[in-house]
C-alpha cells in the first residue's frame, strides 16, 4: 500500500445523495476511502436501490487499488437509532432486549443483522456498550442494555456473535462508556470527573468482554475524564487509547473515532488538529459527517499533513497494515 491508499483506508466517510453519483465515485476512486456510512438521506425509497448501491460501492473499491472490501456502515441499533426502519421495519431498544431472555436477545440481533447484510452492508453501530448510570444522560437512555455493568456485559456479548453469525463486522461504542454524562457531544464536550478505579471496574467491563470476544472496532467517546487525562478527550487521549485500550486490555483491532464534525470536538479544535491528535492517540480509522465539499477539504487535509511529514508515515502504515488485516479476515 502507498500512502495515499493507507490514508485513504484510514477514512470513513458519509457521501451525497441516495444513489450512484460523482460524489460517491470520487470518493472512492480519487480519495480511496476506505469506508462508508450511510444516514438516513443516503437511503433510497426503495430496497433493491439500496441493494445495487451499496454493490456498486463494493465493486468500485474492489476494482480501485489497494483492492480491499469497503466497510460499508449504518447506525442501525432499533429503537430511536434506526436508518433502515423503512426498509427493514422497527426493532425494539436496547432497554426492552435488556429486559429479554438471553435466546431473544440472540435471535433479534441475527433477525436485525441479517436484514442489514442482505442490503450489502457490512457493518452496523451496534449495540451500545455503554452502561446507563445517569439516568438523566440525554444521549444514552433507552440506547443501553441497563445499568448494571455485569448485565450489559453479557448482553452486549450474545448480540456480537449473533451479529457476527450475519456476517457482519463486530463494533463497540462508546469507549470507555457515555452512560454517566450530562452532556451530549454531539453538541458539546462532556467533562467528567469519573476516578480511573470506577472506569476500569465499571464503564470497561463491557467493552473488556468485547476484546475477549474479538471484536472488529471500537469507537471512541468524545469526552474528556479530567483525573485520567486533563488535556485531552479520550479520542485525542494517548493514556486511553494506547496505554489503557491497546496496552491494558491487549485490544489488536481497530479503533475508531466518533465522527470529527460532532461539537465536543469541532468546537475545541481545528479540523487539522482533530487529525493528527486522533491519529497520534492511536486511532485507526477517522470517522467525518459532512457535505461533500467538507469531506473532501477532510481529505486533502489528512494527505497534506502526511505528506509534509506533520502526521507519521510510520504511524499511518501501522493502521493501514491493521485495517488490512482486518478486512482480509473478515468477509
Amino acid at each position: 500500500m502507498d500512502l495515499r491508499s493507507a490514508i485513504g483506508q484510514m477514512t470513513l466517510v458519509s457521501f451525497p445523495g441516495d444513489s450512484w453519483n460523482q460524489g460517491i465515485e470520487e470518493l472512492l476512486r480519487k480519495y480511496l476511502v476506505g469506508g462508508i456510512i450511510h444516514f438516513r438521506e443516503n437511503i433510497p425509497e426503495s430496497r433493491d436501490d439500496l441493494i445495487v448501491l451499496n454493490k456498486r460501492i463494493r465493486d468500485e473499491a474492489l476494482s480501485t487499488p489497494p483492492g480491499l472490501i469497503p466497510f460499508i456502515t449504518v447506525d442501525e441499533e432499533g429503537g430511536r437509532v434506526s436508518r433502515l426502519k423503512k426498509i427493514i421495519g422497527a426493532f425494539p431498544t436496547q432497554e426492552e432486549l435488556g429486559k429479554k431472555s438471553h435466546e431473544e436477545l440472540a435471535a433479534n440481533y441475527v433477525s436485525l443483522g441479517s436484514k442489514v447484510a442482505e442490503l450489502g452492508f457490512n457493518t452496523t453501530w451496534a449495540p451500545v456498550f455503554d452502561i446507563n448510570t445517569n439516568p438523566e444522560n440525554p444521549v444514552i437512555g433507552d440506547r443501553s442494555f441497563g445499568a448494571e455493568a455485569k448485565m450489559v456485559s453479557e448482553k452486549c456479548s450474545i448480540a456480537l456473535r449473533a451479529l457476527r453469525s450475519a456476517r457482519l463486522f463486530t463494533t463497540a461504542k462508546h469507549f470507555p462508556g457515555h452512560g454517566d454524562t450530562f452532556i451530549d457531544s454531539h453538541i458539546s464536550l462532556p467533562v467528567q470527573d469519573t476516578l480511573i478505579e470506577t472506569i476500569l471496574e465499571r464503564e470497561l467491563s463491557p467493552f473488556r468482554r468485547g476484546v475477549e470476544d474479538g471484536i472488529d472496532f471500537i469507537m471512541t467517546a468524545h469526552i474528556l475524564f479530567e483525573k485520567v487525562d486533563d488535556k485531552f478527550p479520550v479520542t485525542f487521549s494517548r493514556k486511553f487509547l494506547r496505554e489503557i485500550l491497546r496496552d491494558g486490555m491487549r485490544y489488536e483491532g481497530l479503533i475508531i473515532t466518533d465522527d470529527l464534525n460532532m461539537g465536543a470536538v469541532k468546537e475545541n479544535y481545528t479540523l487539522e488538529e482533530r487529525i493528527l491528535l486522533s491519529v497520534d492517540a492511536g486511532a485507526d480509522v477517522l470517522l467525518l459527517r459532512d457535505s461533500h465539499e467538507g469531506v473532501v477539504k477532510f481529505l486533502e487535509t489528512f494527505y497534506a499533513l502526511a505528506e509534509s511529514g506533520d502526521l507519521k508515515k510510520e504511524r499511518i502504515f501501522e493502521s493501514a497494515e491493521r485495517i488490512r488485516r482486518v478486512k482480509e479476515r473478515g468477509l
